[in-house]
């Protein structure tokens, strides 16, 4: 029981970067409606949202789960990365993991384990 409620926590953090990513995204699409926006700056702002969303995430499971920070955070990160790809791969049909890819996981299981951290401390 008490590992389904672990997960239960790892997926409303998941769940909730999810919805930080969609609010970013739109934030996004108002901003090139108006203005344009080189590639550079669209990559930029792709790993900007990415860990401000693990960030939310991590926290959010962390508090609520109250040990095991960095685990709850990589977990967060790993499963809402993980998802992540699998909606651009059924959308864009395009599936390739490259050193970008791996290199933006890296990103945000770092930036996960390290959030995770902090959401037991705060």
């Amino acid at each position: 029981m008490e590992q389904k409620a672990f997960f239960t926590k790892i997926s409303m953090g998941v769940l909730r970067s999810v919805l930080i990513t969609i609010a970013l995204l739109i934030i996004f699409s108002i901003i090139m409606t108006f203005k344009e926006v080189n590639t550079q700056f669209i990559s930029v702002y792709y790993v900007i949202a990415t860990c401000l969303s693990v960030v939310y995430g991590a926290i959010y499971s962390a508090r609520k789960n109250n040990k095991n920070g960095w685990l709850v955070g990589i977990l967060v990160a790993v499963f809402y990365m993980l998802l992540i790809y699998i909606l651009s791969a059924l959308l864009f049909k395009n599936i390739s993991f490259g050193t970008t890819e791996l290199l933006r996981l890296l990103i945000a299981i770092l930036v996960g384990a390290l959030s995770g951290m902090l959401g037991i401390n705060i």
